[in-house]
């Protein structure tokens, strides 16, 4: 995510139109000769991965013992450290210190309630990254998933080059994984109670990118736990799509368009909703979608079900954002909450306390497809109750064999079936 499009200074910022810039011919190239990972951010987030792999490594030692407090919370400290110093670089840089000018909405800025609303949500997401971290140690730890040590990767040459292979995939993996989830997300059952939340922002700041929903967090985090539970790789691969999948949203939610991360292709999608769920350099597939976008004024490319009139209020200059604000939940989305949090602590319980699993009073695999199937299937139980709307929209005029259940399919296997796997075995 974030890319350095060419840019027409002489007209206003998103105006100008990426569409020679996205084209899979280009894409290719740029994978073809290396340019897409040693000239561009993910060379930064890899050298930022490397650096806390080797000062902060996995306490395997400590993990084995348990889920002492000491361990657990050392890796939720540096998981905050390391967010805050990036999301907060950018924040400064833009929005106090002005280093950039060309913003998409110049007269529009996050008030302190805003603010409030998205540090609450995005440090909900740093601290799933960071138990996600300690419950991968925990799972290595104990043997119950395998990896490479670093010994054995610096005395196998096969292991290295395997390994080192697959670092280099993780940006066209992280894309491809981004589309089919962004996409599954955006089912209306979904988009209702979980990714919402996310648009509240039509015109985001840095901390935006990763204010989410916590089931979102689970289903956009779940890339990250496929390597290590289908192949044997070292926990550096997990730990830079971690790493990846955590810092990439900062610079791409930054609100302007002049700086090496900036993310046009993304703006457009918080701006004008349905359309660019990927990035762009998987934009091909929005294409063959109709679904690409390639600029924020009429573009001749898209052909999705957005229309002008669905435009918030952010995007009139009216307010940065009116949804924005911390306060009560509506009755259905309590519901939702309740649910969310009852799951939780099933899946806590599970992971600490091995006597109610073997007990059978937290049999592992009911609460593993409660977790992993129990954020979908409440929301259309609930739009079912109180929503007029078709629960697929935007969807809803793709063949269900066909397009939807295509990416639909894709979607339980990329994103729901790690979640699945995962906890069967926290709670093994």
């Amino acid at each position: 995510v974030g890319t350095d499009l060419a840019v027409d200074l002489d007209k206003p910022a998103g105006h100008t139109s990426f569409a020679n810039e996205v084209r899979w011919q280009k894409v290719f190239w740029s994978y073809a000769t290396m340019e897409y990972f040693f000239c561009a951010p993910h060379l930064i987030w890899f050298a930022i991965s490397l650096s806390v792999y080797v000062a902060v490594p996995y306490d395997f030692e400590a993990a084995r013992e348990g889920w002492a407090a000491s361990w657990v919370t050392k890796r939720i400290g540096v998981c905050f450290a390391v967010a805050l110093a990036y999301y907060g670089f950018f924040f400064w840089a833009l929005y106090i210190r002005g280093a950039s000018r060309r913003k998409f909405q110049p007269d529009s800025y996050p008030t302190s309630g805003n603010m409030a609303h998205n540090l609450w949500y995005w440090s909900l997401g740093i601290l799933q990254w960071a138990m996600s971290e300690c419950v991968m140690t925990r799972l290595w730890a104990t043997g119950k998933v395998p990896y490479v040590s670093n010994k054995e990767l610096i005395t196998s040459p096969q292991l290295l080059l395997a390994n080192v292979g697959l670092v280099l995939a993780v940006p066209l993996v992280r894309d491809i994984h981004f589309y089919v989830a962004h996409r599954f997300v955006h089912i209306r059952a979904v988009y209702k109670y979980v990714h919402s939340l996310h648009h509240r922002n039509t015109d985001p700041e840095p901390f935006s990118g990763l204010c989410m929903h916590p089931v979102e967090h689970l289903y956009y985090y779940s890339i990250a736990w496929i390597p290590p539970l289908c192949v044997t790789c070292s926990p550096f691969v997990f730990a830079f799509i971690f790493m990846h999948l955590a810092l990439a949203p900062g610079g791409g939610h930054s609100g302007f368009e002049d700086h090496w991360q900036s993310d046009a292709y993304h703006y457009i999608h918080h701006a004008k909703f349905e359309c660019n769920y990927g990035s762009p350099g998987v934009a091909w597939i929005d294409v063959l979608c109709g679904t690409f976008r390639d600029k924020l004024v009429a573009s001749g490319t898209y052909q999705g079900e957005y229309r002008e009139h669905y435009a918030g209020k952010s995007e009139q200059g009216q307010a940065w954002s009116h949804q924005s604000y911390l306060g009560v939940p509506a009755a259905d989305h309590l519901i939702y909450t309740v649910f969310c949090f009852a799951v939780t602590a099933a899946v806590a319980l599970g992971a600490t306390r091995s006597s109610y699993v073997d007990a059978g009073v937290l049999p592992g695999p009911a609460v593993a497809a409660l977790a992993a199937y129990g954020p979908l299937l409440v929301p259309l139980l609930l739009c079912a109750w109180n929503d007029r709307m078709p629960w697929r929209w935007p969807f809803h005029k793709e063949r269900v064999v066909g397009t939807f259940g295509l990416f639909a399919t894709a979607g339980w296997l990329l994103c729901v079936v790690p979640v699945y796997r995962l906890v069967s075995l926290i709670c093994a």
